[in-house]
């Protein structure tokens, strides 16, 4: 699925616009659009990180005592070698 791109017109400081643009001509970014998408994107992602970390949280409480992937799986293979 291809996303709708839409254009926003936005006041920036005048130092951001330009730092950005540091950051384009020393080739870090593409373009401006792309340091500004990116730029939104850690945004974004930093405010659902605390969200995401409480949903794990939640799913992990009460498992604590569970035996991990891997004790199960070397335990799975000691009961082979005792078969063989």
């Amino acid at each position: 699925m291809v996303a709708l791109v839409v254009q926003v017109n936005v006041k920036l400081d005048e130092r951001i616009l330009r730092e950005v643009e540091e950051l384009v001509e020393e080739g870090r970014v593409r373009t401006k659009r792309e340091a500004f998408e990116k730029a939104l994107l850690l945004l974004l992602k930093s405010y659902k990180s605390p969200e995401l970390a409480e949903r794990i949280d939640s799913v992990r409480k009460g498992t604590e005592r569970m035996r991990g992937a891997t004790e199960a799986v070397v335990e799975a293979h000691e009961e082979e070698d005792e078969q063989l």
